[in-house]
């Protein structure tokens, strides 16, 4: 029997992207503060390392981007201007994090310390660079544009692997101009061989992992099977990408050969399918959850799916003061010992969902009283 359908009978919410989604942008804030809290070596193994190099690598960002590229193909507001409108709002929502998670607390954490090189020394390449929001926009704008030409879903994943492939070539450049850095990073890899450049997620490379996540949704609205799917598609999957990580873990390369953050962002396209393959794994895992999990508590689940991008913007600003600020002052340091970061990483994840859910309440109750 064909796991595929010729009509699509697979269109309303699908209860394990919801989960992926919501696993993900719950461990966000924990993942930051161990990058923020954390020396290079402790980075280099134990908790640190955990979530920055694996919970942080291939199991986060990846799953949020390729589920962006799910949600494309589900979504009915997926025309051109959609995209286009929705790209440049992303931007905007870009910016003002930027203003709130770097511009602010670096600006009153220099007046209280007068310490710079904390504070300011990197400070325009942290507020211009390119970040996850930066990438969704231009991500979508570039989107918007494809779909402006009329290219199939699969025509799109070619035109993103060539790129791709492109962009592998032109990875870790660096040039002695801090704008032409800023602006190249929102493409290419840009990297000076320190943590200095924010080059996180150009577009060039990261738009593979989005346009194969806009095929897989077209492919799962036929899926009329998705326990068959799962079970003999996720297992392979993280069996496979498993032992590569362990391989690149004990050899020394790749994205598991040091802290993250180092080798993590300018993934090569054998690397971008690497995560791909672990994406397809968690998502069998996921699978089986949602299908065990109550109503009531799929509901949670869902509503912190809604809510990614409120709960990214809340958590962001929290993890930047409190540890760069309150943390830093307090203590005249911001590294924190690994029991330490967990304790606060996990207390800021929880305070990002509450304070979101409570934004979107107010934001509902204000909509109501708006209307006649």
């Amino acid at each position: 029997m064909s796991i595929l359908d010729t009509n699509e009978v697979n269109t309303g919410r699908q209860k394990e992207i919801d989960l992926a989604k919501a696993v993900v942008i719950f461990f966000l804030a924990t993942i930051h503060v161990y990058v923020e809290c954390s020396t290079d070596l402790q980075l280099w193994g134990g908790l640190p390392y955990l979530f920055d190099s694996i919970v942080g690598g291939p199991w986060a960002a990846p799953m949020f981007i390729f589920s962006m590229g799910i949600g494309l193909a589900y979504t009915p507001k997926n025309t051109p201007r959609d995209l286009f409108l929705r790209g440049l709002n992303i931007a905007l929502v870009g910016f003002l994090l930027n203003i709130c998670r770097f511009l602010i607390p670096s600006l009153v954490g220099y007046a209280i310390t007068g310490d710079g090189a904390m504070y300011l020394e990197d400070l325009p390449y942290k507020f211009f660079g390119n970040d996850l929001l930066q990438f969704a926009a231009l991500a979508m704008l570039f989107m918007a544009f494809l779909k402006w030409l009329k290219l199939s879903p699969w025509k799109i994943f070619f035109v993103a692997l060539a790129i791709n492939i492109i962009a592998m070539f032109l990875n870790n450049l660096y040039f002695d101009n801090m704008v032409l850095n800023i602006f190249l990073g929102h493409f290419i890899g840009i990297d000076d061989g320190t943590e200095t450049v924010v080059s996180d997620f150009p577009v060039m490379i990261w738009f593979l992992m989005y346009a194969c996540g806009l095929v897989y949704g077209g492919i799962l609205r036929r899926m009329k099977d998705k326990r068959r799917f799962y079970k003999y598609v996720s297992v392979p999957c993280l069996l496979v990408t498993i032992a590569v990580y362990i391989f690149q873990y004990v050899r020394g390369f790749g994205m598991m050969g040091g802290p993250g953050a180092n080798v993590f962002y300018h993934l090569t396209t054998p690397e971008i399918f690497l995560c791909i393959g672990t994406e397809f794994g968690m998502l069998g895992i996921y699978y089986m959850i949602t299908e065990r999990v109550s109503d009531k508590v799929m509901d949670m689940i869902t509503a912190v799916s809604r809510s990614v991008t409120i709960v990214y913007f809340i958590q962001w600003t929290l993890v930047m003061w409190v540890t760069n600020v309150l943390i830093y002052i307090a203590f005249g340091s911001k590294y924190l010992d690994s029991w330490k970061s967990l304790i606060v990483g996990l207390v800021l994840s929880f305070a990002s969902v509450i304070l979101a859910e409570q934004w979107v309440r107010f934001q509902k109750k204000r909509k109501e009283k708006r209307e006649p």
